[in-house]
């Protein structure tokens, strides 16, 4: 990637000392100039960082139950009947919902803007909006209601109905044939449905929801930049046309007053967590948790990675995933411009936005509320909020993951990356590009510094990911870990590029008058593709390029039902850290969907505390208390990647044990080779 997020700096030598203290740019500078930047680069934000929904949704309700002015939600999906904080309980709802907190919020006259993706082809398959999406309709024959909604009531409402034997039920429903097991469900979906009808009506005094949809002109556009472009109709190619005319808006910050009291009270969250109830859990990541969705359909679906027993739970799997919070810093005022210009730009769509739909305008520069221009102070991070969104062209995202490897690959200690999808060949080849760079110069200078290659710096890679969503998802994951050598665990694509390979290159077909001829064999399109990687093995990788890199995925084990079983645990994370310096979180994904089509906001940040903290937590959750990198020197980066790859191995060997001792069968921690027996030769980004 060309040079052009970096800014030329001019370093004064000491005279006497004959030296100079500088330090690499890890953030996007050219985009942070003074009088004109469009990303800037801001040094008094305080950060705190939460792993998984039952952390991040507690602290942002939380912030919700004392808004005064202001909350503003932006969301790829919304669930008003999902809640934020859970008690015991196993049956809905077990705690105040996301829906009944911002009618309370509204009540108290405190603006509630809540903006949406909605797409009426992907959001019904995505089911992102309960009640809206899917589940539009009621048991109530006599339409939705739109005053008294609340989760309770409709509980209430349907308890008595059944009770009193109202043959009002619709659906097919009477009231005397209702089990007592489905009657949450059925509460939680009146409730969904009311909820929207009367949010689109203006029902709820101050809320007001907005839905936005993806633009095809814009992502296409955006598109033509990439190098690997996606696949289109041909023999089936479905990846750019679901990409063009299925783009969607997967930012998901929120920010609660912003200018009250002059910023003294703003908060602010990036994160990849979603507003919808299927990506609640807890850090736990238990086996089956009551606390967690109803599976259905979702968990008839999940993929059982070749272990026919491992099925049938009550609720969805344990999902991964990370928020940050921001308060009182400068950098609230790029998510707060962020929101209102795409808030504007939803107000053209008239499908349900008001008549009278307010218009907000994006801060002047120099005009934000003054408590948020304070001087920094001790314990506050650097950040950079940066985005993709195809409206304005804007792939800071993309420029911001390069820039780290580039940097990244100057230095010798980890780089980890944690990520719902591993697809962007094009990033790993860079990283790749960029060591190769490195090597090159140790090779041309060792020898006069007196040293050799074997104390050239090694680069540790820890990558974890989940098994691919769809058997479409596989081909790119595959060719993304090819480029590294990392492709082993996709077994099953593995051996379908093989059978490709070995079959006869040419064929004989007739052409007529009895003549016939010797015509080539066209492979299929993937399988070139993965033909044209050039695949390091671990020697390569170290001697050419000076890495060594491991792929895991996450598996919670626990005795269940007379018997040792395993799950995935889905990894929605959007997680990068580089040696204790760097850190980026938020709702990209590591493909081209969220570096060139989707809408995404990441939130980056250089400060050494936060980034070191954050991989020490998340580290010894997924060993077990094993391994956690200590100080992050490079002998215990060392250290901490051996005991890794060997954990790996032995939660391996328990989970394809034939032993029922627990000894043998219980896995120390979720780490895991990944592993994955699918193949496909289709795309699907």
């Amino acid at each position: 990637m060309p040079e052009s997020s970096g800014r030329i700096e001019t370093t004064h030598i000491d005279e006497v000392g004959r030296s100079a203290t500088s330090s690499l740019q890890w953030l996007l500078e050219n985009r942070n100039l003074k009088g004109k930047a469009t990303h800037p680069i801001t040094h008094n934000n305080k950060l705190t960082l939460f792993i998984c929904g039952q952390e991040g949704f507690a602290d942002i309700a939380g912030e919700i139950a004392r808004a005064e002015k202001s909350i503003d939600l932006c969301c790829w999906g919304f669930d008003p009947g999902m809640e934020l904080v859970r008690g015991n309980s196993a049956t809905w709802p077990r705690g105040e919902t996301f829906g009944d907190l911002l009618i309370a919020a509204a009540r108290r006259h405190v603006r509630v803007r809540l903006l949406v993706w909605y797409d009426r082809i992907g959001s019904p398959i995505a089911r992102t909006m309960p009640g809206y999406s899917h589940g539009a309709s009621s048991w109530r024959s006599d339409g939705p209601r739109l005053d008294g909604i609340s989760a309770k009531a409709s509980l209430a409402m349907l308890h008595d109905a059944v009770k009193n034997k109202k043959h009002i039920l619709g659906n097919g429903y009477w009231g005397e044939y209702v089990r007592p097991e489905y009657m949450p469900m059925m509460a939680r979906q009146e409730y969904c449905y009311s909820w929207y009808v009367a949010a689109f009506r203006g029902m709820f005094g101050g809320l007001e929801i907005r839905l936005r949809h993806g633009d095809s002109a814009a992502i296409s556009k955006s598109i033509a930049t990439e190098i690997n472009r996606p696949h289109g109709l041909t023999k089936g190619e479905i990846e750019k046309p679901g990409m063009q005319y299925l783009g969607t808006h997967h930012q998901k910050p929120v920010l609660i007053d912003f200018d009250h009291q002059e910023g003294a009270k703003a908060v602010g969250y990036v994160m990849g967590l979603n507003s919808v109830t299927d990506y609640w859990d807890t850090t736990a990541h238990l086996l089956d948790d009551t606390l967690r969705e109803q599976g259905g359909v979702n968990e008839r679906r999940e993929c059982l990675q070749g272990m026919a027993a491992d099925g049938g739970f009550a609720t969805l799997k344990p999902y991964q995933d990370y928020a940050c919070r921001i308060d009182g810093g400068k950098a609230l005022i790029a998510l707060h411009n962020n929101f209102v210009k795409a808030w504007d730009r939803a107000a053209g769509d008239r499908t349900h936005a008001a008549a009278n739909a307010s218009v907000s305008r994006e801060l002047p520069r120099g005009s934000p509320p003054a408590r948020l221009l304070r001087e920094a102070s001790p314990g506050d991070s650097t950040v950079q909020i940066v985005l993709t969104q195809p409206e304005e062209q804007d792939k800071t995202i993309r420029e911001s993951y390069f820039r780290a490897v580039t940097q990244a690959s100057l230095a010798a200690g980890y780089l980890y990356v944690e990520n719902q999808y591993f697809q962007y060949e094009e990033w790993a080849q860079h990283l790749l590009a960029e060591r190769k760079k490195v090597v090159a110069a140790w090779k041309a200078g060792s020898a006069k510094a007196g040293k050799t290659m074997r104390d050239m710096p090694v680069m540790h890679v820890f990558i974890v990911i989940p098994v691919p969503e769809r058997a479409q998802m596989v081909p790119r994951t595959h060719d993304t870990l090819a480029a590294l050598g990392q492709h082993d665990g996709m077994t099953g694509q593995n051996e379908m590029i093989d059978d490709y390979n070995k079959r006869p290159k040419t064929q004989r077909v007739r052409a007529g008058f009895g003549i016939s001829a010797e015509v080539a064999v066209k492979l299929p399109d993937v399988v070139q593709h993965a033909n044209g990687i050039n695949k390091p093995g671990a020697m390569t990788l170290e001697s050419d390029f000076g890495l060594k890199v491991s792929v895991a995925m996450l598996n919670v084990s626990a005795f269940d039902q007379g018997r040792w079983r395993y799950r995935e645990i889905y990894i929605h994370s959007k997680l990068m850290l580089v040696d204790d310096v760097f850190m980026t979180l938020g709702s990209a994904n590591l493909n081209q969907r969220s570096m060139a089509v989707d809408s995404e906001i990441n939130i980056a940040t250089v400060d050494c505390r936060v980034a070191r903290d954050l991989r020490k937590r998340v580290w010894r959750m997924h060993s077990g208390g094993l391994v956690d990198g200590g100080g992050g020197t490079k002998a215990e980066i060392v250290s901490a990647f051996g005991k890794w790859v060997e954990l790996m191995g032995e939660n391996r060997g328990k989970k394809k044990s034939d032993s029922a001792s627990a000894n043998h069968k219980k896995m120390t921690g979720f780490l895991l080779p990944l592993e994955d027996g699918r193949s496909s030769t289709l795309r699907l980004g």
